[in-house]
């Protein structure tokens, strides 16, 4: 996963376009590295995460799940290798911004969650799709109370509703909600104000602000990872959900073909 290290602050770019961004087990161990060097890096003050204009960042990359060996496998997938991100994200002292162009889906939101600032482009959405599938938000509900507010979740979690930019906005999942050629400029703005403050001082205002997410939500999340790897993705609706979804997959492939 590319990160780009500027003078003050890393750029991260989720680079699988193919999948629209989404996540495997190789991307969110890359991913965790490059924020753990950047803040580990006297010289960096800030962490930016990107994707594309058409997707921030899919989450989970369905393939990847689908094909997870038993409960070790899901185990190690989950809880030893994503979970670590997360962490790797609420814990470093740097301030870590979201910059989404496009569609945070799933794990996309969950990052987005997990982010300090983030800041929402008009092209923009969010939602958490999981359950289509037979799964659920783990991380996403892990940090709720923390984050963000249980209203908040359900409509994404329960009802399934996409939230637009100004929406997600509104109701406290982005920082930010600007048009789309006034991404970067609202970026730099951002970074302004990192770099106006004393370091040590925004390491301990970060902390203080993460307090809660630190202590209960990574724990409840780590909790929630067991049960999904333990219970959900060893039960009979995910496979159900899983041969479905390939069916489709494989019927939409023939069609494309049958109209070339």
């Amino acid at each position: 996963m590319p990160a780009t290290a500027h003078a003050d602050h890393t750029v991260i770019t989720f680079d699988r376009p193919h999948k629209r961004n989404s996540m495997d087990l190789a991307a969110w161990q890359s991913l965790g590295a490059a924020v753990t060097a950047a803040s580990q890096d006297p010289t960096q003050r800030a962490i930016v995460l990107r994707g594309d204009e058409r997707s921030f960042c899919a989450g989970n990359d369905i393939d990847a799940m689908s094909s997870l060996d038993g409960v070790t496998g899901a185990k190690d997938y989950f809880v030893t290798g994503m979970l670590p991100t997360f962490h790797a994200i609420a814990a470093s002292p740097l301030p870590v911004i979201a910059v989404v162009e496009g569609a945070a889906l799933g794990g996309g939101v969950e990052l987005v969650t997990w982010s300090d600032v983030v800041i929402a482009g008009e092209h923009a959405t969010f939602a958490l799709p999981e359950a289509r599938i037979g799964v659920w938000a783990t991380v996403y509900l892990g940090a709720m109370p923390a984050t963000s507010s249980r209203r908040l979740g359900a409509r994404m979690a329960l009802a399934g509703d996409t939230l637009g930019h100004a929406e997600a906005r509104d109701l406290g999942l982005a920082t930010y909600a600007v048009g789309q050629d006034e991404l970067d400029a609202t970026l730099a703005q951002v970074l302004d104000g990192v770099r106006a403050a004393a370091p040590d001082a925004l390491a301990r205002s970060k902390r203080w602000l993460n307090r809660e997410l630190l202590a209960d939500g990574l724990a409840a999340s780590e909790a929630a990872l067991v049960e999904l790897a333990e219970e959900t993705l060893q039960g009979g609706e995910f496979a159900e959900r899983m041969d479905a979804f390939y069916a489709a997959k494989a019927a939409r492939s023939a069609a494309r073909v049958a109209a070339e």
